[in-house]
């Protein structure tokens, strides 16, 4: 992962836009280049798009949605900003969040109504933090069924997806502009496509052991329910091509994945009057709190 000179390279195949990344946020991004008239390249390092969205359960949360308006839920994006605010205590970046808020509704509509994917809004239970009902998913409750739906309309649009694909090093002038990118193909062989813009959607660094014990080194020991492909990659690019990081501290914890078998508990089993116990069969603490803050009391 470097960022080298593009200076003297000669690219053999350019495209306007390349995306690093084939999950959720990568191919939502290519719809949107696409949806532009703009010819993109997704290059994913699986053999097949998924990330950590094919390991989540596909939930979306949007305030204002159409969905809402259907299901007589009255939400706002104000109000979604507020409860991101409280839950994290009013350390979440204000900007940031109003980028998120202000543009997830139309985002959702845009996907079910003009994309075709196929999501309904879920209700029965508030999810913890949430005060209202805006959590958008596929029917089967899965981010497999989520990424799924995205790879197969991202394709029928014309996008290029490159699989078997990990990108080794960007290509960038001295200001710091990408000008194209490295990939590994299988084999060992390297190839080298230039791009007029490069977008980094490859998640965070969650599966770099070295990175969490730097920046969250109360989750060190924890278990990284995740992609194992999120490195940093985009954190390393960022800060070599002259970015500053903030806020790398920020996590989102799970404290109810069933071991060895790798399996999400649902909250809504905690939400409805669940409990967690330890080893002695003894409750130790109180799983209303999230199931993000209950991760380190798991761990405990």
């Amino acid at each position: 992962m470097t960022v080298k000179p593009a200076n003297g390279i000669t690219f053999p195949a350019e495209v306007p836009v390349v995306i690093i990344g084939g999950g959720a946020c990568g191919m939502t991004a290519a719809l949107a280049a696409r949806e532009a008239g703009v010819d993109v390249v997704i290059v994913e390092r699986d053999s097949v798009p998924q990330g950590s969205t094919a390991l989540s359960s596909g939930m979306v949360p949007a305030a204002g949605t159409k969905l809402q308006r259907a299901n007589g839920v009255d939400d706002n994006p104000a109000l979604f900003a507020r409860d991101i605010q409280d839950k994290a205590k009013g350390q979440a970046d204000k900007t940031a969040v109003a980028a998120v808020t202000d543009t997830a509704a139309a985002t959702i509509d845009w996907l079910t109504e003009e994309k075709g994917i196929d999501l309904e809004l879920v209700e029965g239970f508030l999810y913890p933090g949430h005060s209202a009902f805006r959590m958008h998913a596929p029917k089967s409750r899965t981010g497999q069924e989520l990424i799924g739906m995205l790879t197969r309309v991202a394709e029928a649009a014309g996008c290029t997806i490159l699989t078997d694909a990990p990108v080794t090093s960007l290509f960038a002038d001295e200001d710091g502009r990408v000008r194209g990118i490295e990939i590994m193909r299988p084999g060992g062989t390297v190839e080298q496509i230039g791009c007029g813009a490069l977008i980094l959607a490859c998640n965070g660094y969650g599966g770099n052991k070295d990175m969490v014990s730097r920046y969250i080194p109360e989750m060190a020991e924890a278990w990284y329910f995740g992609h194992a492909g999120n490195q940093g990659d985009a954190v390393i690019w960022g800060e070599a091509l002259g970015g500053e990081a903030k806020h790398l501290g920020a996590y989102q914890g799970h404290g109810s994945v069933a071991t060895p078998h790798g399996i999400l508990i649902t909250w809504a089993l905690m939400m409805e009057g669940g409990i967690q116990v330890n080893a002695e069969g003894k409750r130790f603490s109180n799983e209303h709190l999230g199931y993000s803050e209950q991760a380190l009391s798991v761990l405990e």
